[in-house]
């Protein structure tokens, strides 16, 4: 379910294991092996096949919980991505939570069959590495526990030449590539500006524009 998600991406999407806007971290599709690089290729017949194989040959119905609390963009977004599901076979119907309870929940691998959801951003490609994949972390709501994996993720935390530690992370999300333990959409890279009257505000990674703007203050 997750790889067909995969295929239904569309042509150009970066390797969002670590964010595109990490430019010198993230990998591009052109450098994935060819099995992790097809996962990212739209070929629509192939994720039929790929759910027939599965013991779907007809697709399937599934509840995907979320929270619409995001942004209306988000709602939009998800609409979008259900209809990617669907041309692969996939009928999906939003099964809605309160914020509270999505984050409560969803987030630490608490949801029935499909989950989607946004991830905060972070300037440190780690982040986006040990937390999700990592075995007892909260925050690996898929339940990862691939001994290979983790033993990359701990070397390139001990890898203090920036070199050496950028190509474990690249060899990282190749595998992950490969691996599909999560199905991720099309990540962004968003260009922010200000007045210089704007005072105590800097853009962020992340969804926390509101704790932001509370410190911000207008010098005029």
């Amino acid at each position: 379910m997750l790889e067909t998600n995969a295929w239904s991406q569309g042509h150009g999407v970066p390797n969002p294991t670590v964010p595109a806007a990490l430019k010198e971290w993230a990998i591009p599709i052109s450098q994935l092996t060819p099995e992790g690089r097809r996962l990212y290729e739209q070929n629509i017949p192939e994720a039929k096949r790929l759910l027939a194989q599965a013991g779907f040959p007809n697709g399937l119905k599934l509840g995907v919980e979320a929270t619409l609390g995001w942004s209306p963009d988000y709602v939009d977004h998800l609409q979008v991505v259900m209809r990617n599901w669907k041309d692969a076979g996939i009928d999906t119907e939003i099964k809605g939570k309160e914020f509270g309870a999505f984050m409560s929940s969803v987030v630490y691998g608490k949801f029935d069959k499909l989950a989607h959801s946004l991830r905060g951003g972070s300037p440190i490609a780690d982040v986006s590495l040990y937390g999700p994949h990592i075995p007892g972390e909260l925050f690996n709501s898929a339940g990862v526990d691939d001994p290979k994996l983790t033993e990359m993720i701990k070397l390139q935390r001990h890898t203090l030449d920036v070199a050496k530690r950028r190509e474990i992370v690249y060899d990282i999300q190749r595998y992950l590539a490969e691996q599909v333990y999560y199905a991720y959409d099309p990540s962004y890279i968003t260009v922010s500006a200000w007045e210089p009257y704007v005072k105590n505000f800097a853009p962020n990674l992340g969804h926390d524009y509101g704790g932001r703007l509370m410190a911000a203050w207008l010098d005029r």
